[in-house]
């Protein structure tokens, strides 16, 4: 477990996509990993003498909600999502999704179930201090959390030396996920991390810059 920024860490135990842990009032994880990996998490959390009370999945993704259900089941924390993210959630959505895409989503998911949500978080939302932003485009459904300055992104963009779009193949709809992290300029950011990226200061120049290569 790595502390990034003001009681903001990121986990290891996720696999490929890495999940995050906001240390508030509500020990709050940030994505769940890939499927298989809720109890490599729970190891992790449970190593650093933390039980969490909430998750918030910032989109339906294997490598995000894989271990969701493992961890709700052995923590009893709250799980929520964008209501926009249902339909990929629940899978009734699967057949709308261009064609690599949901090969992708069948091969990974590998037979799992749907995960569980308890709580749907309709349009911007504050949770105890957490901002969950709706960020559509990479999925209909995408939140970025933000937290003390910082910004996590999920797969909104991918964080490091210098930021970048997530690959084409895997963005839904390009146009507004580029409108998307746009928006996410006007909060003037000073770190941002995302689940595919190295942590960064200098978020906002750093997104400018992203910014200006499609301006």
């Amino acid at each position: 477990m790595e502390r990034i920024g003001p009681e903001l860490f990121r986990l290891e135990g996720g696999g490929f996509a890495a999940p995050h842990l906001i240390m508030g009032n509500v020990p709050t994880l940030i994505d769940a990993g890939a499927p298989g990996r809720g109890p490599a998490l729970e190891r992790e959390l449970r190593a650093a003498g933390i039980r969490i009370e909430r998750i918030i999945l910032t989109h339906g993704d294997p490598d995000h909600v894989g271990g969701s259900d493992h961890l709700r089941q052995v923590t009893g924390a709250e799980v929520c999502a964008n209501v926009a993210e249902r339909p990929l959630i629940d899978r009734s959505g699967w057949q709308s999704l261009p064609r690599v895409r949901r090969l992708l989503m069948r091969s990974f998911f590998r037979g799992a179930l749907p995960p569980t949500v308890d709580r749907w978080i309709d349009g911007p939302e504050i949770l105890d201090g957490i901002n969950a932003l709706p960020t559509p485009g990479h999925t209909p459904g995408h939140l970025v959390l933000g937290w003390e300055g910082w910004l996590i992104a999920g797969d909104a963009f991918v964080t490091g030396d210098r930021f970048h779009e997530s690959h084409r193949l895997l963005t839904v709809d390009r146009a507004m996920a580029r409108r998307s992290v746009e928006g996410l300029l006007s909060r003037s950011p000073r770190g941002a991390s995302s689940s595919h990226g190295r942590p960064a200061e200098d978020a906002t120049e750093r997104l400018q810059a992203l910014v200006s290569t499609w301006r």
